[in-house]
């Protein structure tokens, strides 16, 4: 090419910055992509019928818990209910004060007071349920019984109007009276504990979203920053490979990762967590052990990812680390004292005594859960009995013997072969331990896996090379009196890819491309027959679905898990090296 066109009409398309700007513009359409997805999910479509269509173009997604339950929690403080965060009665005048009826459909405003024969616009009872009322319902508690007593108490003297007469009126208005009986008063007058499962220091750390009265802006906000905490934790990731991997290409890896884009979509957190994460551990590679802890401590806000990820620190005995973080969600939890209490956190720990209970037994939390407790659950409980009836004793013990299955082996490796370096196999291994370990995570919850590629990527060369591998090739057989071929210089070659780039290739295939298309696949076993719903007998059959009901990416990185330990055991983490250099060699700007 270079003989046939001059140099001054290619030459600049090898120049530094033309491939740092594709990569920018390849990232920038991806980004764009997932906010256009999270801003069509759950919106009005062309065809949606003009009896349960929304009177705004914005998506539904402030209306579901993942983001109303945090926007709750920060609006209570913002309006001054810090010391009644979870009390029913206040959440339900902050929660219909947020969903007005006025942004709801025809069949929620007008078909909710009407017997289904009589419905207008609704299709299903999911269609006129008013959104106070389901965000209320999937919070954690229950509001008393009394309640009911109560309303229809004061709603009694009203049926005085149907008949106009003055005697019923009066009848109405002292059974009225007599229902409400002093148990009564003193029962609905108890707080009833309940809400959302966040911790108050949660509620403190969204208290600017409170500042915004309506939900359904502070979910799009909330969106806005989800995305630009995308591209903070790909600037950490780089910095974090010592500046070998572009911002660019390392915030590709976020936002196509497995989680990123449901937690978009759902006004979820998890990009603010990882942030938290890789910029804790990239000053830790620096030698700033203590200020990196400072930085972990604020996973305050999301207690189960501080105790899993608290097992890395510890099995590296980074003893600096362990107390900042551990003195930094001390100090934060005590500076929620003065806005919600000190009774608030116990009722916090009564929501999640409660929630982890349901969590056991709930089938769509169970379903969509990729915590290693909840993949005997999926199996083993029959979910056409109440949930009261379906936690057994072996669906428990199997659960806990998986999750020690990989705690047992990942402090013992990690104490004996993991070593003390922040970037490498043996910190790859205890961050997929870690996660992996976590005692309650959600399928968007899977983007905090992408802390073990982190640290492998700080050693590319040698954990994610491939490997060429010359492969020996017999010579064809000849007759006796055919002369053998002349011997000639070809050579036959193999590529061994690396396994961990393997798996990252599946993990992304599943969130890009397998889950998005509802794959599916079925294989007919001949040998093994069973009887059909219909009373015929023929080949058992297995499916396989790729969707969020199953949990795929947690298999992928269990996998990860057992090649790093096998791997250590075989042989352990070469010597401590010296902490990363803030710029690359060369001095080039960090952030191309």
């Amino acid at each position: 090419m270079s003989e046939g066109i001059p140099r001054r009409v290619w030459g600049w398309a090898a120049g530094g910055w033309v491939p740092r700007a594709v990569a920018w513009a390849v990232v920038l359409a991806i980004a764009f992509n997932r906010y256009h997805t999270a801003r069509s999910w759950l919106a009005n479509t062309p065809d949606t019928p003009d009896g349960v269509r929304r009177p705004f173009s914005d998506p539904l997604t402030h209306t579901q818990i993942d983001f109303g339950g945090q926007w709750v929690m920060g609006r209570m403080i913002a309006l001054g209910h810090g010391r009644q965060l979870y009390h029913r009665q206040v959440q339900w005048q902050v929660v219909r004060a947020g969903y007005p009826v006025s942004e709801e459909t025809p069949a929620q405003r007008e078909d909710s007071l009407q017997s289904p024969d009589q419905w207008r616009f609704a299709r299903t009872a999911d269609d006129t349920g008013h959104d106070a009322d389901g965000l209320m319902w999937t919070f954690m508690g229950a509001d008393p019984a009394e309640w009911k007593t109560v309303g229809g108490a004061a709603a009694l003297p009203l049926a005085a109007d149907l008949t106009g007469n003055p005697l019923a009126a009066l009848a109405h208005g002292v059974a009225a009276h007599e229902a409400v009986t002093p148990e009564v008063v003193a029962a609905v007058s108890e707080p009833a504990i309940g809400g959302p499962l966040y911790p108050p220091v949660h509620g403190l750390f969204y208290a600017p979203l409170g500042l915004i009265d309506s939900p359904r802006v502070a979910c799009h906000v909330f969106q806005c920053v989800a995305l630009g905490f995308a591209f903070l934790a790909g600037l950490g990731l780089s910095a974090l490979s010592r500046w070998r991997v572009w911002w660019s290409g390392c915030t590709a890896a976020v936002l196509l990762f497995p989680g990123c884009g449901p937690s978009l979509e759902l006004g979820q957190n998890p990009t603010l967590t990882l942030s938290i994460a890789v910029w804790g551990w990239v000053l830790a590679s620096r030698g700033r052990d203590a200020a990196g802890g400072v930085v972990w401590g604020l996973f305050a806000f999301k207690p189960v990812w501080a105790l899993a990820f608290f097992l890395v620190p510890l099995l590296q005995r980074r003893w600096r680390f362990l107390g900042a973080m551990v003195g930094t969600g001390v100090a934060l939890g005590v500076a929620t004292f003065p806005v919600v209490g000190v009774q608030a956190w116990f009722d916090w720990l009564a929501v999640g005594r409660e929630a982890a209970a349901l969590y056991n037994v709930n089938e769509s939390w169970i379903h969509l859960s990729r915590d290693l407790q909840g993949i005997p659950r999926r199996y083993l409980h029959d979910f056409s009995k109440p949930e009261a009836e379906r936690e057994t004793r072996f669906a428990a013990l199997l659960a806990w013997g998986l999750w020690g299955a990989v705690f047992v082996p990942t402090v013992a490796i990690g104490l004996w072969r993991g070593g003390r370096r922040a970037v490498g196999l043996g910190a790859a291994f205890l961050f997929w331990g870690a996660f992996l370990t976590c005692y309650r995570f959600m399928y968007y919850d899977v983007l905090l896996a992408l802390m073990g590629f982190a640290a492998l990527a700080g050693e590319p060369g040698r954990l994610l090379r491939t490997r060429v591998v010359r492969m020996r090739v017999s010579p064809p057989v000849t007759p006796p009196d055919v002369p053998p071929p002349a011997a000639d210089d070809t050579r036959a070659l193999g590529y061994v890819n690396s396994f961990a780039l393997t798996v990252l290739f599946g993990l992304y295939a599943l969130e890009n491309v397998l889950i998005p298309y509802d794959l599916k696949a079925t294989a007919f076993v001949g040998g093994w027959s069973r009887t059909k719903p219909d009373g015929t007998v023929g080949p058992a059959t297995f499916e396989l679905v790729a969707n969020l009901d199953y949990p795929w990416d947690t298999y992928l990185i269990v996998l990860l898990w057992a090649w790093a330990g096998v791997k250590l055991l075989w042989r352990a983490e070469p010597g401590e090296k010296t902490a990363c250099p803030v710029l690359p060699p060369g001095g080039a700007a960090p952030l191309q």
